[in-house]
């Protein structure tokens, strides 16, 4: 019987210490899972604390015939698309000052910061690859689909949408570089 066979009934049996030592023998495969999931340092570190205080509650439900690592991995998964599902309205009003410049009509030029903030957009824009810019101008200029872009690429809609939303969150950050450089 191994290790893990041992600590588990201990551990569904109340004993603190044989759940230390199976978060000691997951935890690095629980960090290793959040991290491919969610970009943070910080994030990971606290989705995976999460996910073991959500095991240890949920200990006395588990069924001991079944394997542990599957059933620990799972809660971490889902803790970490629930703090993706949580973070993304946030992520979608910090990229939509990116949406509004990428449909901006600039007008003529002004000293303000917004105009500012648009020639640094432009310059960042003009660092991407054709192939990235053309991505943007079909979904920003030609207001075309998700769906019509991944045809016309031969790629999954969800691919092309996390490729924008990249591109987005690259920009927003290229953007915020240059202003705070700039004079």
């Amino acid at each position: 019987m191994g290790e893990e066979e041992i600590l588990i009934p201990r551990a569904m049996a109340g004993d603190r210490e044989a759940f230390t030592q199976l978060v000691v023998l997951h935890q690095a495969r629980l960090r290793a899972l959040a991290a491919l999931l969610v970009p943070g340092r910080d994030d990971v570190h606290d989705i995976v604390q999460e996910a073991f205080i959500d095991a240890w509650r949920g200990l006395p439900g588990f069924d001991p015939s079944r394997a542990f690592g599957p059933w620990l991995r799972t809660i971490c998964r889902n803790r970490s698309y629930k703090f993706l599902r949580d973070r993304l309205p946030q992520r979608r009003r910090e990229l939509a000052l990116v949406d509004a410049a990428l449909l901006a009509d600039p007008g003529p030029p002004d000293e303000t910061a917004s105009e500012e903030r648009l020639n640094a957009l432009r310059t960042c824009l003009g660092s991407l690859d054709e192939a990235q810019r053309q991505v943007l101008s079909w979904r920003y200029q030609d207001d075309q689909p998700v769906q019509d872009i991944a045809d016309r690429l031969g790629k999954h809609p969800n691919s092309i949408s996390m490729i924008l939303l990249r591109l987005k969150a690259a920009l927003m950050k290229c953007v915020d570089g240059r202003l705070r450089v700039a004079p």
